[in-house]
């Protein structure tokens, strides 16, 4: 078999495909949650993905859990104010845009 007989061919789709993506319009990222901000632990928070032009997601919760769903809900077992980062990207993750917005977790209601 001539390898060379089907390598040129193979790299000018190759090339061909790669640029295919070019004119992907740049994504917006945006997010809300469940709820008005008015959470005690333990919870969970379910997010809602408002992002466009977006094919692939990056979730950063602010407690070093992370997920790649669209719309995932986090579960929180601690206090505090959590910096929760979206980055939503094309579907040839070439261009991406980032929100990040925070989410306050209160101590139980005595």
């Amino acid at each position: 078999m001539n390898i060379r007989k089907y390598l040129l061919p193979f790299l000018l789709l190759l090339l061909t495909l790669a640029g295919c993506y070019k004119n992907e319009p740049v994504p917006a990222a945006d997010f809300s949650w469940s709820g008005s901000n008015q959470f005690y632990i333990p919870c969970t928070v379910q997010f809602s993905n408002a992002s466009v032009n977006a094919y692939n997601w990056e979730w950063h919760f602010g407690d070093d859990s992370v997920s790649e769903a669209k719309e995932p809900s986090h579960f929180y077992s601690r206090p505090g104010s959590y910096s929760v980062t979206l980055r939503a990207y094309t579907q040839s993750r070439k261009e991406w845009a980032s929100v990040i917005k925070t989410v306050v977790i209160r101590d139980t209601i005595h």
